[in-house]
């Protein structure tokens, strides 16, 4: 069985690409089809009309939850308040004794904010505050304290002082914000009398928490899990505290007197007939408030369910067939990725990277094409690092040959006799000029090496500018910030000397206003690569003039030996094309140039 498997996965995955297509149409149509089949309408869609009512239940009983939390929380919060021993004795004050006396007031005041404000988050209790009398200072304060004998007037305080409830709910009201830079919020409040202990026949404040509104708006709204039924909460005299959606709630337009009947009987659901439709009511009272909260559900809304499910059938029936063909696009697009590849190492190869190389196991005419690719470059590698290295050989022998022309220990003899007839006719200065010069073609010449340290480099620029400065009167200054940590890199030979000499001939010596120039050589290592920047404060030149330099080359230049363009072609030669020269320049702001190599240590 599994070799008869293997088998035809070999026959298909070595099929030419329009028989993949075919097959893979076939397949990816017919089955989605026969699976629809199978579907079964009923089943599915009694379980649904079972699912959404146990759903309602469960968000019914999670938002009532959290209601009797924040109810609670707030009277606890106000139990604290209440039996404080600074809020019975600052409230219990004498008139006579401390109406005047401001700075106990001050003190109480301060005393009473920090006791208040630590009660204060957005999530529990957004306000405390506390009604004092209004021969306090603070009574007008309007934010932690309001004046109790204003508050005596209004008919929430004669409800308040009629109730035997330990508490009394506000209905939602308007407050200012915490945050004074902000619009004001709504909230709903607990209000509690305060009795004084010592005397609890006297009232001496009343106590105020506040819940922001949208904190209990934002669970209702989670609570309704329908589109066409609504949650609220109503207290005893039927006024909504909070509601989900208030469209829905108007077109219901509930019973308040049946609803007051349904929460005696908060277990079950509860068939009710709102104008022209049936619902599905659950209402529980809410501990320790004059609050129920409600859900209602209308009939049509969790029948009609078996018609959306219907209608799903009709969806999936479509997304199946869209399924099909995207797995279709797929199972092409694994075939075409393949091209994709090949095209994507083709452009590799036009770019100039030889190093590329396409796997592939699959025998088809795609596998074919890849194979005639790898071929073809590798052909072309071969050809390439021919002419490479033909070039580097015609480089190095034109290299060798002008270092030829010149009979080193001629040279050095002849520099060494000039040297003697300096100091023989005290002429200390040509004595210094033929040392000098001595070395630096000593330096330039390096027994035939064409890689150098960085630091014998170095040495041959430090030299080259000490002889211009015999020449130029000192007028130029060289400095050189390199950490030493780096000399012992290897660089090809005199790859710096014509880039100074640049910088003095063409760049500071241009400067007629400028007595003395600066040339600044830096280093740095970038990764696996190293840097250096040799920078003047020349006259520079445009940019433009400045890319021309090693388009064109600078035939000045030749004259000293080597021109720029010849550095950034033996660079380029020598380590690859991503290497090599870079020129950054403007009128009057001197030239940079920036040369990067590999950062090559010998081995040690």
């Amino acid at each position: 069985m599994n070799n008869s498997l293997r088998a035809l996965i070999g026959f298909f995955t070595h099929m030419n690409i329009r028989g993949k297509l075919l097959i893979s149409y076939f397949i990816l149509i017919f089955f989605p089809l026969a699976l629809l089949t199978t579907i079964s309408y009923k089943n599915v869609s009694s379980d649904y009309e079972k699912q959404i009512l146990h759903s309602a239940d469960q968000s019914f009983d999670q938002a009532y939850t959290f209601l009797n939390y924040k109810v609670n929380t707030l009277i606890k919060a106000s139990d604290v308040i209440y039996f404080n021993a600074d809020v019975q004795t600052i409230l219990a004050r004498k008139k006579e004794e401390f109406e005047n006396d401001y700075v106990q007031q001050n003190i109480d005041r301060l005393k009473l904010e920090n006791f208040l404000s630590s009660f204060q988050n957005s999530e529990d209790v957004y306000r405390a505050s506390l009604y004092v009398p209004g021969w306090f200072m603070y009574a007008a304060q309007n934010f932690n304290f309001y004046d109790k004998d204003s508050f005596s007037h209004t008919q929430s305080y004669q409800i308040l002082m009629a109730s035997k409830d330990k508490v009394n709910w506000l209905p939602p009201h308007t407050i200012t914000n915490n945050s004074s830079s902000l619009d004001p919020v709504q909230v709903i409040s607990l209000l509690r009398k305060i009795r004084n202990t010592e005397q609890t026949t006297e009232y001496i404040g009343m106590i105020e928490l506040s819940i922001l509104k949208e904190n209990i708006e934002d669970m209702i709204q989670k609570a309704n899990i329908t589109y066409d039924g609504v949650v609220y909460i109503q207290n005893s005299n039927g006024d909504i505290v909070s509601c989900s959606n208030l469209q829905n709630f108007n077109r219901i337009d509930p019973n308040t007197e049946l609803i007051k009947e349904l929460q005696n009987n908060d277990t079950t659901w509860n068939n009710a007939a709102f104008g022209n439709s049936d619902y599905v009511i659950k209402a529980r009272a809410i501990e320790n408030t004059d609050w129920t909260m409600v859900t209602a559900i209308p009939n049509t809304e969790i029948y009609s369910q078996s018609i959306r499910i219907r209608d799903l059938m009709l969806v999936l029936m479509l997304v199946c067939g869209l399924i099909s063909y995207g797995l279709a696009y797929f199972i092409t697009g694994a075939t075409v990725k393949r091209i994709q590849l090949l095209r994507k190492k083709m452009r590799l190869v036009q770019e100039g990277f030889l190093n590329v190389e396409v796997n592939s196991k699959i025998h088809d005419e795609i596998g074919d094409l890849t194979d005639s690719f790898n071929h073809m470059v590798k052909r072309i590698k071969l050809l390439v690092d021919e002419q490479y290295q033909n070039g580097k050989e015609i480089k190095n022998l034109e290299l060798k040959a002008l270092q030829a022309q010149i009979n080193p220990h001629f040279l050095y003899n002849t520099l060494e006799m000039i040297n003697w007839k300096a100091i023989d006719n005290d002429v200390p200065e040509i004595a210094v000029i033929s040392q000098s010069l001595a070395k630096f073609y000593k330096l330039s010449l390096n027994k035939g090496k064409d890689i150098v340290s960085l630091e014998d480099e170095l040495d041959h620029i430090r030299i080259y500018v000490k002889i211009q400065n015999l020449r130029f009167d000192d007028k130029i200054k060289l400095a050189i910030d390199i950490d030493p940590d780096l000399y012992s890199c290897a660089i090809l030979k005199l790859i710096l000397q014509p880039i100074v000499e640049n910088s003095i001939i063409h760049g500071i010596r241009e400067d007629r206003d400028k007595e003395k120039g600066s040339i600044t050589i830096t280093g740095f290592p970038d990764k696996h690569d190293l840097v250096l920047i040799v920078k003047d404060d020349g006259v520079g030149m445009p940019q433009d003039k400045a890319e021309e330099i090693l388009a064109n080359g600078n035939p000045a230049d030749e004259v000293h030996g080597y021109g720029v363009r010849n550095i950034n072609h033996r660079i380029k030669l020598c380590y690859g094309q991503e290497y090599g020269l870079t020129y950054r320049s403007s009128p009057g702001n001197g030239t940079t140039v920036e040369i990067r190599i590999p950062a090559v240590r010998p081995s040690k």
